[in-house]
């Protein structure tokens, strides 16, 4: 049986670059040398502006404290 999978995205255009979700799950976020925005490792990017990847769920309460630490509430996890 293979490890469960949880939505996560974010609006990477409304990053403004404080960095918590890299401090907080840094398992499935970068910062981006070029602009200082967060990137979610695997993601990818949708018509509606929105990134979205696929995470172990065992990342999920990382991912949910680095949510709730953005300033600009920008991430949803699940």
């Amino acid at each position: 049986m293979g490890v469960k999978k949880i939505s996560i995205s974010h609006q990477r255009a409304k990053c403004i670059g404080c960095g918590a979700c890299v401090f907080l799950a840094p398992k499935n976020w970068t910062m981006n040398v070029h602009d200082g925005r967060s990137d979610l490792v695997g993601g990818t990017l949708q018509k509606n502006g929105m990134v979205t990847a696929k995470i172990d769920e065992g990342d999920a309460e990382a991912n949910k404290e680095a949510r709730d630490a953005c300033p600009v509430h920008i991430i949803k996890v699940g």
